[in-house]
């Protein structure tokens, strides 16, 4: 069924008889003077409805057959599962490795699209073009400068996120929920596994093995991570990372994003506590830091989602994991963004006095950047010999292309994120996990999951910037005539 409402006073569509938002797509970038066209009215309309940078798509929507849905819904569900399964392997072309799951969301997008699963998103592809556009002049720039440039880097950039201009049609919008039920399953698994790891080395029944790292060549494997996670020098006791995860720290996050998600579609009780106990056996701080945040957003927008058994479904937890060593390990890293060369302070703190520092040293920076791939040559890292510091979004992009090409490329994720699933709470939990915890602007693995479980659901928008600049021409040619 359309979730579109008919044409009517305050419904925001506009009236067939204007003939004006009748198409289904755009075959073309730029429209010929004989074809439909926005008029200001009807962009008005749109505006007085929402104030906000999304429109609601006015286009009549097609039926579509249950054969459609389950098609639709197993296209996007292998996706998540390579997603998230996927995401240590990668395809070795040539000299640049490509990982899994960035295929995987191209092969989605064109798999969805040829039975009419997913339609561009205007708004999302001139902020993407316009970014893109940004980049690649601050790239061109940068290397007339003198700037080492990685052309590797750049390309990998618009690769992964050009899949975000693409929005599942409405009448598919309503499989969210079963995606969200999957992802949420899938990390159930996730953390029974990661939970037996750390027990069985804990007993002595078993000694941590990487058998994915023994069975798989090495060139179809991601490199340069930290996938097997000893607890200090003297102690062997590897943390968990249930063998499919690149680190300890990436099941932490996933587990605590299932658990935001087990609590917004109302999954049992006992799944957000295994969930949190999973967590814990990670012994990592990104999760409990990213699920802290979102509870607390929880809290303020979403309320009735927080339900008794879920509140003691909660305290059974904690009382679990106090219970175990983990609880020590955990609360000895509560002041390490205080701590020069600690895990917190190398992820939250340096990386921007290291950018803020590099961007004072010379002023063409602020406008053009370092140069794609600098940040790790130029600034302190485990390249240069330095700590391992995580260059996260924010800081990389300005570092790399400038202030301006940052901005508009950060305004495209946010719209994109924001303007996303059709529940709360998620956007804000994605924001943080991408632009705070996982350093993942080129990390293709949380990029891609980022995509499913937010920006794909964005209603497809059909009406720009562009048409609206098309419309006030018209205006003033006709009032000229």
């Amino acid at each position: 069924m359309s979730d579109v409402p008919a044409p009517g006073p305050g419904t925001g569509r506009v009236p067939a008889t204007t003939g004006r938002l009748t198409r289904q797509s755009r075959t073309r970038w730029r429209r010929s003077s004989s074809s439909p066209q926005p008029t200001l009215d009807a962009l008005a309309s749109y505006d007085e409805r929402s104030g906000r940078l999304r429109l609601v798509d006015a286009l009549a929507t097609r039926p579509v057959s249950e054969a459609d849905r389950k098609y639709i819904l197993r296209v996007l569900q292998i996706t998540l599962i390579v997603a998230v399964i996927g995401q240590r392997f990668t395809l070795p072309l040539g000299g640049l490795p490509i990982s899994l799951p960035l295929v995987a969301s191209y092969v989605a997008v064109a798999a969805a699209r040829a039975r009419g699963g997913v339609r561009y998103n205007r708004v999302r592809s001139e902020l993407f073009i316009a970014s893109a556009a940004l980049i690649m002049i601050a790239t061109y720039v940068s290397g007339m400068l003198g700037n080492f440039i990685s052309i590797n880097s750049v390309l990998l950039l618009l690769m992964i996120y050009l899949p975000w201009i693409f929005c599942i049609s409405a009448q598919f919008r309503d499989l969210y929920v079963p995606l969200a039920r999957l992802f949420v399953r899938i990390m159930l698994v996730a953390a029974v596994v990661g939970l037996g790891q750390m027990a069985a080395q804990l007993s002595g029944a078993w000694v941590y093995k990487d058998y994915i790292l023994s069975w798989v060549p090495e060139n179809f494997l991601a490199q340069n991570y930290n996938t097997s996670y000893e607890l200090a020098w003297n102690d062997p006791t590897t943390k968990a990372n249930a063998f499919v995860f690149l680190e300890p720290s990436f099941l932490c996050q996933y587990l605590a994003l299932a658990l935001v998600l087990s609590l917004m579609i109302r999954a049992s009780a006992w799944q957000p506590a295994v969930l949190g106990v999973g967590m814990a056996a990670t012994l990592s701080g990104t999760g409990i830091l990213l699920l802290v945040v979102s509870v607390l957003v929880m809290v303020v927008v979403a309320p009735n989602r927080i339900r008794p058994t879920y509140v003691l479904a909660g305290a059974v937890g904690l009382a679990i994991v106090f219970a175990t060593p983990a609880a020590d390990i955990l609360l000895d890293r509560r002041n390490e963004t205080s701590q020069q060369g600690s895990s917190g302070y190398i992820r939250f703190v340096q990386p921007y006095t290291e950018v803020s520092k590099a961007l004072a040293e010379d002023t063409s920076r602020l406008f053009v950047g370092a140069g794609p791939g600098s940040s790790d040559r130029l600034l302190t890292s485990a390249r240069s010999g330095g700590d391992a510091v995580v260059y996260t979004i924010l800081p990389k992009t300005a570092f790399e292309y400038g202030l301006v090409a940052m901005v508009f490329f950060v305004g495209f994720l946010l719209v994109s994120i924001y303007r996303g699933p059709p529940i709360p709470v998620v956007p804000t939990a994605i924001t943080i996990m991408i632009f705070f915890l996982s350093g993942s602007l080129l990390q293709p693995h949380t990029i891609v999951l980022a995509w499913l479980m937010t920006s794909l659901w964005g209603k497809p928008v059909t009406v720009g910037v562009s048409d609206a600049l098309a419309a006030v021409v018209r205006r003033d040619k006709a009032g000229v005539g």
